[in-house]
């Protein structure tokens, strides 16, 4: 009787857990005359498109960490996507002192000396691009890409991507890549199934914050 009730109370929390309706959102993602400097191209350098959701289903950040490291005096990953409030760790695994911070609007912070098997968390409370730096070794860089809720996507040009999970309603779909204009489309979603929503870039520079705060 006892193992009956517990196998009930998880599959009621399991049914809390996912909307009741819910439907999705994909596409393609393309870019309209903007070409990849030869530079970049060399280096097999990646190019990030974050995708996002605003609408009335946002949510409270996921209860996971984000964790970038540094490593061999780099930051590993360079690019990261937190949700809005959720916590990010950056441990030391290197065999120097380094100190973390950031200049970038409302989320500056510094993090001290730390040094290898030491790390530390930073949240991050503003929308928009973070840049990171350690004040040692300057070339280390890393960006943050802070988005207002848990329906987002990290993409790349020629790719598809898909939004799962998400409440049935009107939302603005937004897309940002670092050397394109913002797109923004308002889109309906359905209670099943998948609504698609193409991402149309166009050359242009983008701000430092370009997410809802």
């Amino acid at each position: 009787m006892i193992r009956f009730s517990i196998m009930l109370s998880f599959a009621v929390a399991m049914l809390l857990a996912v909307p009741a309706h819910a439907g999705s959102v994909s596409g393609k993602i393309r870019l309209a005359n903007v070409s990849t400097p030869a530079a970049n191209q060399a280096a097999g350098e990646k190019e990030n498109v974050v995708i996002w959701l605003e609408g009335a289903h946002d949510s409270k950040p996921p209860d996971t960490t984000i964790k970038i490291s540094q490593r061999s005096l780099q930051f590993s990953p360079d690019f990261a996507i937190a949700v809005k409030g959720q916590k990010v760790e950056m441990p030391n695994d290197d065999d120097v002192v380094h100190n973390v911070y950031s200049f970038t609007g409302l989320n500056q912070f510094n993090l001290g000396l730390y040094a290898k098997g030491e790390s530390r968390t930073v949240v991050f409370d503003q929308t928009g691009i973070v840049d990171v730096f350690c004040s040692i070794h300057h070339q280390m860089h890393a960006r943050v890409f802070v988005v207002p809720t848990k329906y987002f996507a990290n993409g790349m040009p020629g790719h598809s991507f898909t939004l799962t999970d998400v409440p049935p309603g009107k939302y603005v779909l937004k897309a940002w890549h670092q050397r394109s204009h913002m797109m923004e489309k308002t889109i309906i979603v359905p209670a099943t199934g998948t609504v698609t929503a193409d991402i149309n870039l166009e050359a242009g520079a983008q701000p430092a914050s370009m997410a809802r705060q």
